[in-house]
């Protein structure tokens, strides 16, 4: 078993790391499940005989970790919003989403200080009070981290500190009753 390791920092830069030792990957694994203070100001150090890297937590805009093993267990779930990346076929193709009964299904795009951009779809559960729904809308960028699926397998992490906006398609029908209306041209 192996993982992959890439940070996304906020100079729109990706580093890849990998490890192969079992013995290795499990204490990586394991400090998943305090995902939530990843981006709390601590550095994120990375190091092996070669080198050493220190990434300040603010510089990071997201990290991956690839693996085919289910990393479920070491990551906090959120439910109501599952996100999964998409790849750039998938990008291509033109998408469908809205609502289903109490399910949607929406493509989320996440803008990030550098440059980076996430391009995500997202299903859930739609809530039923409009307050939970426009908390939903606002919340995502006063949580510590956002968490979303590769899709070749593994998990991502996305710094919301570092995001400069997010773009949902299609449109949400209940915006806050301050949201400007206008199209974007």
């Amino acid at each position: 078993m192996a993982i992959s390791i890439t940070v996304i920092t906020t100079a729109n830069r990706a580093r890849r790391f990998l490890q192969t030792e079992v013995a290795r990957i499990e204490p990586i694994l394991d400090s998943f499940r305090r995902s939530g203070q990843i981006f709390s100001g601590k550095p994120l150090i990375i190091g092996s005989e070669r080198q050493t890297e220190v990434f300040a937590a603010a510089s990071i805009a997201c990290v991956e970790i690839e693996t085919d093993r289910d990393l479920s267990e070491h990551f906090p779930s959120h439910p109501d919003l599952v996100l999964m990346a998409m790849t750039p076929a998938q990008r291509a193709l033109p998408f469908a989403g809205g609502l289903e009964g109490e399910h949607f299904k929406a493509r989320i795009d996440f803008f990030f200080t550098g440059g980076h951009v996430l391009y995500t779809s997202a299903e859930g559960v739609r809530r039923a009070a409009l307050a939970d729904r426009l908390m939903n809308l606002t919340g995502l960028l006063e949580r510590q981290t956002i968490n979303y699926r590769l899709p070749q397998g593994g998990v991502g992490l996305m710094n919301p500190h570092a995001m400069t906006r997010f773009v949902i398609s299609p449109g949400v029908p209940d915006l806050p009753r301050d949201a400007w209306v206008a199209e974007a041209s």
